[in-house]
């Protein structure tokens, strides 16, 4: 009797075993394409298997079993636990495999730094959109962004706070924009938006997202300051594919960084302007790799009351192959907004040094003026550069003078005071240029260490017609000699405004008058007949 019973719930847990084994042979025939015959088999088999369970079950309620009949319930039994075993262990590999292939495709679709949408899974979405904006007839905004000062960072304090800085940027613009728009990090510390939303709309949101960057962040211990530059292309009004939209979009970002408005909706006129800086930055770019077409003029600066040459101020000429002659205005911003601009610092501070070095092997005692940009004072590394080249050159660190602008001071100025204090610690002298042309300047002027004032040549070439400029002249002077500062005037055309500096009590000048910027050769050449020829002490 224990022997029927045992044979019995063998056979019947085994015929529930085997049932439950079904749905997920079921699911994998679906999964398992490639495998998909031997799976519907066995599917078909179980079935078998279980009307021959039934079956046997039902002799087993016959009056007498034989031992046969115990040894085959247990046979069919194991049988069923087997069939349960193979079933749950593909169905656990394929479930391994799903989440493996899902995790790859995150990864794949994601940014790892961020956990943003990448290009590739914005692409997609776009596309997605466009289709239903197309259906819908209903406008799409995407927007481009590339962060402001974000390379200065990176290089100062190291890629730890680069990529903590990202990370912060993107959980704050998270927070601004909505859960149904997309997020995307296209790399390095460009950014990307799409959304449902009209050119007027857009602008609003590129608003709330400048003022949320503008804030500062605070990470461990250092208060960053960074801004955005936003560029808005519309479908279809700007493109009707997501390749031109992104295009367009890049096209106005771009505007938005050279005319520092922040954000800027895609105007046709921008394409060539886009055009033409890809090809320039290209081309200097090149120019600065093979140190070719790239050289300096020197322009004299004369002590007005000794009479004697005091120094020069090395300026930048670019010769390009095909253009000419390119004013630094034209491609010195371009430099700033692309991140080359501490490579070409780094070539015309090591071309001014080489130069003063010869100059003094040639026993001439000529002390250099050279003019930082904007990024460079917001680079902590520029102090250690030029640290290095003077001694690689050997010179006197006040033999190099540093030409700044006090709009330069405005961006960041905590920073800005870091780089300039620095630098006034390695020796080397600062002369603050275009005074008066910028915003609070006597709020700076008293913190700043400098040894020189130079006053703009806009007030300076039409003082002695328009009284204005020379009440100008005449006060900046003035303020100078009390604040202990040397003061020199650029734009100097004529021998009356050079006689009306020294009645002023001016120290130096520069000009045309006095001479233009010449190359190393020709200057050495007007030396030799200038009557400013005998150099003072700088």
């Amino acid at each position: 009797m224990i022997q029927q019973i045992l044979s019995i719930s063998m056979v019947v847990v085994g015929i529930f075993l085997l049932i439950s084994a079904l749905y997920p042979v079921h699911l994998i025939r679906r999964f398992d394409k490639e495998n998909r015959t031997g799976w519907n088999i066995l599917f078909i088999l179980i079935h078998f298997f279980v009307l021959g369970y039934t079956t046997f079950c039902y002799f087993l309620f016959q009056p007498k079993i034989t031992f046969g009949d115990f040894i085959v319930a247990l046979i069919l039994f194991g049988g069923s636990i087997f069939v349960v075993i193979v079933v749950r262990l593909s169905q656990s590999a394929i479930d391994n495999i799903k989440r493996i292939a899902a995790l790859e495709r995150h990864n794949a679709l994601h940014d790892d730094l961020t956990g943003l949408p990448n290009r590739a899974l914005l692409l997609e979405r776009i596309n997605q959109l466009i289709l239903h904006a197309k259906r819908d007839l209903q406008p799409l905004a995407i927007l481009v962004m590339d962060l402001n000062r974000f390379k200065e960072i990176n290089d100062a304090l190291g890629h730890h706070y680069g990529d903590f800085l990202l990370q912060k940027v993107a959980e704050r613009l998270q927070e601004v924009i909505r859960e149904s728009d997309t997020l995307a990090r296209l790399g390095g510390d460009e950014f990307s938006v799409a959304l449902a939303a009209d050119a007027e709309q857009a602008m609003v949101v590129s608003k709330k997202i400048s003022e949320a960057l503008q804030q500062p962040f605070i990470i461990e211990g250092h208060c960053l300051n960074i801004g955005i530059s936003i560029g808005i292309a519309i479908y279809p009004t700007h493109g009707d594919d997501c390749d031109t939209l992104l295009q367009h979009a890049d096209v106005a970002m771009y505007s938005a960084k050279k005319t520092e408005t922040h954000y800027a909706l895609y105007n046709v006129s921008q394409d060539q302007f886009t055009l033409n800086r890809l090809m320039l930055l290209t081309d200097l770019r090149e120019a600065i790799r093979k140190k070719e077409s790239l050289f300096l003029h020197f322009q004299p600066k004369i002590d007005i009351k000794k009479n004697r040459i005091h120094g020069v101020e090395a300026l930048l000429r670019w010769n390009h192959p095909e253009l000419g002659m390119i004013p630094p205005d034209q491609f010195i911003p371009l430099t700033e907004q692309s991140g080359i601009i501490r490579s070409l610092s780094n070539w015309v501070l090591r071309a001014a040094l080489a130069q003063r070095a010869a100059w003094r092997e040639a026993g001439l005692d000529l002390s250099v003026s050279v003019n930082l940009s904007i990024k460079d004072l917001q680079d902590l590394s520029v102090p250690l550069m030029i640290k290095d080249l003077l001694k690689e050159y050997q010179l006197d660190p006040s033999s190099l003078m540093l030409e700044i602008t006090e709009t330069s001071m405005m961006l960041d100025p905590d920073r800005t005071y870091e780089v300039i204090s620095n630098l006034h610690a390695l020796g080397v002298q600062l002369s603050i240029d275009d005074f008066g042309t910028g915003y609070s300047s006597l709020a700076y002027l008293k913190q700043l260490p400098a040894e020189e004032l130079k006053i703009d040549k806009s007030f300076v070439r039409n003082m002695l017609i328009d009284d204005n400029d020379e009440v100008i002249v005449q006060a900046t002077i003035d303020l100078a000699k009390n604040l202990g500062l040397a003061v020199i005037a650029e734009g100097v055309e004529s021998a009356e405004i050079l006689t009306r500096l020294k009645e002023l009590n001016c120290d130096l000048a520069q000009g045309y008058y006095i001479c233009k910027p010449l190359p190393a050769k020709e200057l050495e050449e007007w030396l030799k007949t200038s009557p400013y020829a005998a150099t003072s002490s700088p």
